[in-house]
């Protein structure tokens, strides 16, 4: 099976410090990282992990940041034959400050390079060769061009929504646009932030009724400490507690939670509530170490699920 992405990718730089600041305070900067990351790169890079056939579709900039991000995707055995790169470009990336309670915020710096990338430069050929699309929607114009070529042939659609509307509005992304891609998708993921910018309210069984009016597929929403609830394309709901850690760094749980859960249920077939407990388990493991790429692959999870039993 072959897991294709098309999202956002960018590099990390990670400060950790002394404490978050509050306004018109400041921390103390103990140790500065460079980290490929990118919320949509990194679910692929934990499929890949996990054993799965994976590929991505997005643009760099022909800088230094860009080159490390192509590498480290192509090191992690992820397909890059789809990257595109824009001449004297600047690659995404983040900052992404740290306490020593694993708290953080992230700055943003879009560059010129990802948005860039044009429906055009969408691989028709790995969208054929894919049996699960992957994507956070961004950017919107080549995301669904992707879908409009994967709909057709019946392959998996997978929505992780990252971020609240106002980041996607930073793209021009409307409200509009996101309810229009839930009519093409199989599996929903949102932030609840996002999941309250699209019908006022995080609790997923509160919003089901208006969400049931444009998407039919499976729901997932992760709660962090309170684990994960999904409501499957029969409105059944199904709860499953986080594993209880001491969490070093939570970026990128979410990622390696999405990332894990495509392998488990569309490659092994794991049962709903089976496949939801493996990834909740993938992403306990990830807040154990530090940056989003801590995530595990496949040895080191089956390892930590069986000493984790509940």
């Amino acid at each position: 099976m072959k897991i294709l992405g098309i999202g956002t990718v960018a590099m990390d730089v990670l400060m950790e410090v002394d404490q978050l600041p509050a306004a018109d305070s400041f921390g103390v900067i103990n140790r500065v990282s460079y980290v490929p990351g990118g919320s949509g790169t990194n679910v692929i890079v934990q499929s890949a992990r996990l054993g799965a056939d994976t590929a991505y579709i997005a643009k760099l900039g022909d800088d230094a940041i860009g080159r490390d991000i192509l590498q480290s995707l192509k090191d992690e055995g992820v397909d890059i034959s789809g990257m595109r790169a824009k001449p004297n470009g600047t690659s995404l990336h983040t900052n992404i400050v740290i306490d020593k309670k694993g708290e953080k915020f992230i700055l943003l710096n879009f560059g010129d390079a990802f948005a860039a990338l044009e429906p055009a430069e969408v691989s028709e050929k790995l969208v054929r060769e894919c049996d699960v699309l992957f994507t956070d929607f961004f950017p919107a114009a080549p995301v669904l061009q992707a879908v409009r070529l994967a709909k057709p042939l019946g392959k998996k659609i997978v929505f992780n929504m990252q971020t609240g509307m106002n980041t996607l509005g930073a793209f021009g992304t409307s409200r509009e646009d996101v309810l229009g891609l839930l009519g093409e998708i199989d599996v929903f993921a949102p932030c609840r932030e996002g999941l309250n910018d699209l019908f006022g309210s995080e609790d997923p069984r509160v919003i089901l009724p208006e969400l049931r009016r444009w998407f039919a597929g499976l729901l997932i929403v992760t709660q962090g400490s309170r684990g994960v609830m999904a409501i499957d394309e029969q409105d059944q709901i199904v709860t499953v507690p986080a594993f209880p850690i001491e969490a070093v760094d939570t970026t990128g749980a979410g990622d390696s939670f999405i990332g894990t859960f495509m392998v488990a249920f569309f490659q092994e077939s794991q049962p709903l509530v089976q496949a939801l407990e493996t990834a909740n388990a993938s992403a306990a493991y990830t807040c154990t170490g530090l940056g989003a790429r801590s995530s595990p692959n496949k040895m080191e999870l089956e390892q930590w699920i069986k000493s984790n039993k509940r």
